[in-house]
Parts: structure tokens; sequence; C-alpha cells
């Protein structure tokens, strides 16, 4: 698949609240399953490419549909450009990957995995990863990134959670996987949605990239 490289010639101000990380161009990969709470899946997207980290998107098939009951939004290769005009000006670069796709190009020697982030994470997929089942391209990376001990964050969003969901992150957290629970702060008095889901963000990519204090 090709991957799409983003203008450095257009001029755009914008405000984060993430902190700049320098992704130097590392490959991540982001999968969205059908969890409620397809924002924080999005503005990790968006937190990724404004720090110039390449991002290999896998979207589950209810993913699609939560994206856009949800949020209004049908994330295209050729449309993300417009939903986030800011990153025109970064080096980061975006693939759209089939979840069908058991023998993607993730998996060949040329693809250096540098972490994986699964936002938001319904249990249904947190089960199939915390049992090492590969069904789909989702749960495939997830062992993939396992295998090689890269960082894997899961933001679960479901609730309530009952004793086999909290078995299983237990697994994941055995394995080496960090949980990240949709659980934004409010101590730094947020004005809307979108900086409720930059807070995960925040922490899910400081977990990705080994740094510290990612959120302003």
């Amino acid at each position: 698949m090709n991957k799409t490289k983003t203008s450095e010639t257009a001029q755009t101000e914008t405000f984060p609240l993430i902190k700049s990380i320098d992704g130097e161009g590392k490959n991540v990969i982001l999968a969205m399953t059908g969890a409620s709470g397809a924002i924080y899946g999005l503005r990790i997207l968006r937190a990724l490419l404004m720090n110039e980290f390449n991002v290999d998107l896998i979207l589950s098939e209810y993913a699609v549909y939560t994206l856009y009951y949800e949020c209004g939004v049908e994330l295209t290769q050729k449309n993300i450009t417009s939903l986030f005009p800011e990153i025109l000006v970064m080096k980061s670069s975006i693939t759209f990957h089939n979840n069908l796709d058991l023998k993607s190009e993730i998996f060949t020697n040329k693809y250096v995995c540098h972490g994986m982030i699964v936002a938001p994470c319904s249990m249904g997929v947190l089960a199939g990863i915390a049992n090492g089942e590969c069904k789909n391209l989702i749960e495939k990376s997830a062992d993939f990134t396992f295998s090689y001990s890269k960082p894997l964050v899961i933001v679960p969003r479901e609730t309530p959670i009952n004793k086999i969901h909290l078995i299983n992150m237990m697994k994941i957290i055995e394995a080496g996987g960090n949980i990240v629970p949709a659980m934004p702060s409010f101590e730094y008095n947020p004005s809307d949605f979108n900086d409720l889901a930059d807070f995960i963000a925040g922490k899910a990519i400081d977990l990705i990239s080994g740094g510290r204090n990612t959120f302003a």
C-alpha cells in the first residue's frame, strides 16, 4: 500500500494538549474497534500524526460504523488532511490496512514496529489479544507486537467491568502490555470532548514513546 506523505508547505497554527514529541518517523500501529468512544481513537490518531509518527491504521468492521455514528466521520486515506488540516505541516504518514488482511506488510521483514495502540478497545477484542488469538489483523498485530517486545497500549472503554474483563486485562499486563482506561482527568478544566480525549491520547503516546509528561 502507498503511504500518503503530508505536505510541508502549508501554513497553519495549532495548540494541542499533547506536548511535542519527535516521532522521528517511527512506525506505530493504531487499531480502532467498534467500542463506543471513537473520539479517543481519532484524537490519538491526530496526536500521532502531529508528533510525526508513521501510522499504520487498522479499523475493525464495527469501528467504521461507530466513527460515523458517534463522530460523523468517514475515515479514508483521501480525507485525512481535511479532518486534521494541522498535520499538513508535519512529516508524518498514514497507511490504511484491512482488518481481514492477515498477510499485511506489517509482518514483513522490512517493517519495523515501534509500538501499537488499540483505542477504543472492545472487551471482545481485548479477550482475543489476551488469549493470543489471531483471527484478524488487529489481534495478529498485537501478538506480533508482544513477540518483538514492543510497547502495546490498550484503551478499554466499556463499562461496567466484570471479572472476566479484569482477568483478561491482567493477562495483557503480565505479557508486558499497558492498560490505559478511558478515564480522563477533569483537574485541568477541559472545555470540550476533544480536551478529554486528548488527555488519554497523551497517556497512550507517553507509553509508546517511552517519554514522560507528554500531556501539557
